[in-house]
């Protein structure tokens, strides 16, 4: 007789279970125990960190006294701080804030309890000051300008641009406005201890024409100030103001029935004005179109000056003119041969 295996009934049940297929378990993973930590600040009721004069935080965080993290000379960007993965549990956070040289001038804390798997906010932490509120932070502007004369590319050299004085006009992020002239030479223009932040800016130049001030250049940019930095803007170009230039037409002629017939068969033109060393604007055209028109001059007194150039004898001639702004100035020449 062949004798016969019990199993007890545990058993059997999987031994059936398992030669029939497998034993799906579904178990919810155990919850995230690490939790973070995020606040904003306010220091003395100041939210920017550069207008509250705050540069870098030393922040502690402890639990039941003792310390579990320390995070020192972190950077005061934007609004506030996220801390990441503290184990669940109530932690006290400590907060000192430092200036740019490095001194305390603000401190605080607060106590949150860190629920795991989310990020846990304290809200606004209110920070003290230490002392007197420090001095606001201040950058400084440097700039020199260039004129787009007498075409849109710019130049540097005041008196071919006709520049005596640049008006600066700068309005800053709290509404304070300063305006001052600065004379058109070398230097350019600086401010300092301006306020951080945006600032809009306006240049104006002028140029004299019958002892008047006559208005040429103008534009208008914003920059943004940094706390103990110069920010040197270079060269800022101005652009014309159109309606205080003028243009000069020059027509020719000479004793002969045509060009042909006194030999001329280029006419050279050079327009130099008073003041200048070099004449500014010089072309030579075909003798036939005795007329040329030169565009875009500052308005004073010019020598307009014509010479033929010919075959056999050279003609020439000059004229003086007082060129106003916004016209046209024709200037008749006649040639004659030079002895």
């Amino acid at each position: 007789m062949t004798p016969k295996v019990l199993f007890p009934l545990s058993l059997l049940t999987l031994a059936v279970v398992a030669n029939v297929g497998c034993v799906v378990v579904n178990q919810e993973p155990p919850p995230d125990p690490y939790g973070d930590i995020a606040f904003s600040w306010s220091f003395a009721g100041e939210t920017d960190c550069d207008l509250a004069g705050v540069d870098e935080l030393d922040i502690v965080i402890l639990q039941g006294g003792e310390v579990m993290e320390v995070i020192e000379r972190e950077p005061c960007v934007g609004s506030g701080l996220v801390l990441t993965d503290f184990l669940a549990g109530r932690y006290e956070v400590e907060i000192d804030a430092f200036n740019r040289r490095s001194e305390l001038v603000y401190s605080g804390d607060f106590s949150i309890r860190v629920e795991g798997g989310r990020e846990n906010d304290a809200g606004v932490v209110i920070l003290d000051s230490l002392g007197p509120p420090p001095p606001p932070a201040t950058g400084d502007l440097a700039l020199f300008w260039a004129f787009l004369y007498p075409t849109d590319q710019p130049i540097i050299d005041c008196a071919l641009a006709g520049v005596v004085d640049v008006d600066i006009a700068l309005t800053g992020p709290a509404g304070e406005v300063i305006t001052e002239r600065f004379p058109c030479g070398d230097d350019g223009a600086t401010f300092v201890n301006l306020g951080v932040g945006r600032w809009s800016m306006e240049l104006d130049a002028f140029g004299f024409y019958r002892n008047q001030d006559l208005h040429l250049y103008a534009t208008a940019l914003t920059v943004d100030v940094v706390a103990d930095v110069e920010t040197d803007l270079g060269d800022v170009p101005l652009a014309r103001d159109d309606d205080s230039f003028a243009d000069i037409q020059v027509e020719w002629g000479f004793n002969a029935s045509s060009c042909a017939d006194a030999g001329i068969v280029d006419v050279a033109i050079s327009i130099q004005r008073t003041g200048l060393d070099q004449p500014e604007d010089t072309t030579t055209v075909a003798c036939d179109a005795l007329t040329e028109l030169r565009q875009t001059f500052v308005p004073g007194s010019y020598t307009i000056r014509v010479r033929g150039l010919g075959t056999v004898d050279a003609w020439s001639s000059a004229a003086t003119i007082d060129l106003a702004p916004n016209t046209l100035a024709v200037v008749p020449v006649q040639l004659a041969p030079e002895a």
